[in-house]
């Protein structure tokens, strides 16, 4: 073997991989380059050039050497192009939605002229982490808290496209980084609680539920406690979200996946629906309904004793009310078993307040189909106890106060005692304290005397345990 050929060929080699390194840097950094994609006539030619190596970056992972001799060894450079591709202020772009349009026509939307870059990027960073030979070691040091919580911001963007790239990445990142999943959940939850408590909309709340349906389903039996407690404080609370409707696919999802995993949920559910249940929101309330339906053919019924009264409450003053879509579905209740069985069971207290709505709005509803409908529910109660219907009937025409459900007396003494104590100790340690009047002044309510009912209170409540 000649030794001087050998070295030659290393160092042909040695030149090659250099060149190919070299190329390779050059192609990252026409990707971050920046131009103005708002005017069409400016650097044009530089535009075209950063396309072109996007779609070369692409191409090179496809070739598992380029992998192994070009972007492993260059992850950082990698990882920084597409922070500075994504990591950027959403663009302000309209996009019409007909189903909560007020005239339904569909009018013409805004695109971001820079997305064809930004999706190429996005498409790199997504066969990046799908690829194999990227480990998880390699890949775990890049997603820190800091691009986590930057990475969930992006799901606020208005392109259906782009949130869909996200969620998919999300996806794959918590598939593969097994270390980082707490990291990446509790993440979604900080962005759920400011949805929550100090925005109202939040374009990619139905990607997010999504990815935690599939993050659910993996849930072990019996579930953790966070995780209950992740279900009482988000997935519970997000029903109260005035744009609640734009999600409300998935959130049911969630929520009737949490509830196969452990049925004793349900009560905390249906207190939460109707805790939060919508007002002058016909859609929302439709949407209500039907969750409302689906939890009940899930609880126990002897576990919802405490809740019969203000659930048919909130049932028929649905089937009483204004809007026909809303009073309809309430309808669909009765044509449902596992509904008739709970009516059946507290009909003592269920038909006190359903049959005298039920008779007058058989005779007097506006609308034809409805009261039809309506005729033939009447006939339903009577078979189901005609002594009970009867019976109902006589006590409305005797006294309207029977279906006003009375406050109970002994809790409301002990309550104003409480107070009396309560005022009576501040008086004592509180110069110049003057008793809230009742009704409760807004002035006294958020006084500073608020946290001093905290404390005593409190202080009372351990001494009492």
């Amino acid at each position: 073997m000649n030794p001087k050929g050998s070295k030659r060929e290393k160092r042909v080699k040695g030149s090659k991989n250099k060149s190919a390194k070299e190329a390779f840097l050059k192609k990252i950094d026409a990707a971050m380059k920046v131009y103005d994609y708002v005017d069409e006539t400016k650097d044009v030619k530089g535009k075209s050039e950063r396309l072109n190596a996007i779609n070369e970056l692409q191409n090179l992972l496809q070739d598992q050497k380029s992998v192994s001799q070009l972007i492993i060894p260059n992850l950082d450079s990698c990882m920084q192009m597409i922070e500075k591709n994504i990591f950027r202020c959403l663009p302000n772009i309209k996009k019409s939605n007909l189903a909560f349009s007020e005239t339904g026509i569909d009018q013409e939307e805004e695109t971001d002229p820079a997305w064809p870059h930004v999706q190429g990027v996005y498409e790199f960073f997504l066969q990046l982490i799908m690829n194999d030979s990227i480990e998880v070691k390699l890949l775990k040091g890049y997603v820190t808290p800091e691009f986590v919580s930057r990475f969930l911001e992006l799901f606020d963007s208005e392109e259906a496209v782009e949130r869909d790239y996200l969620k998919n990445i999300l996806h794959k990142l918590y598939a593969k980084l097994v270390p980082r999943r707490k990291m990446i959940r509790k993440a979604i939850n900080e962005t759920f609680y400011q949805l929550i408590h100090e925005g109202h909309k939040f374009n990619g709340a139905s990607e997010l539920l999504d990815i935690l349906a599939s993050i659910i389903s993996g849930f072990a039996v019996p579930l953790r406690e966070e995780h209950v407690i992740f279900f009482n404080n988000i997935i519970i609370r997000l029903h109260k979200v005035q744009t609640c409707s734009e999600f409300f696919e998935q959130l049911l999802r969630c929520s009737m996946l949490f509830l196969t995993k452990d049925k004793s949920l349900a009560i905390s559910l249906l207190k939460g629906l109707l805790k939060y249940w919508p007002f002058a929101n016909c859609v929302k309330e439709t949407l209500f309904l039907t969750e409302l339906q689906e939890v009940l053919e899930i609880v126990d019924d002897d576990k919802i004793g405490d809740l019969v009264i203000p659930l048919f409450r909130r049932i028929v003053k649905c089937i009483g009310g204004t809007h026909l879509q809303v009073a309809d579905r309430a309808m669909c209740f009765f044509e449902n078993d596992y509904f008739l069985t709970k009516l059946r069971i507290y009909k003592d207290v269920t038909f006190p307040m359903l049959v005298p709505v039920i008779v007058e709005l058989s005779e007097n509803h506006w609308h034809k189909i409805l009261q039809e409908s309506l005729v033939a529910l009447k006939v339903i109660l009577k078979e189901i106890d005609s002594a009970a219907f009867d019976e109902a009937q006589q006590i409305s025409k005797k006294d309207h106060r029977r279906f006003i459900v009375k406050p109970n007396v002994e809790k409301r003494t002990e309550l104003d005692a409480k107070w009396e104590r309560l005022n009576t100790t501040l008086k004592s340690t509180s110069a110049g304290f003057t008793p809230p009047d009742v009704p409760f002044k807004t002035s006294e309510l958020i006084s500073n005397y608020n946290g001093l009912y905290r404390k005593i209170y409190d202080k009372e409540k351990f001494i009492n345990d």
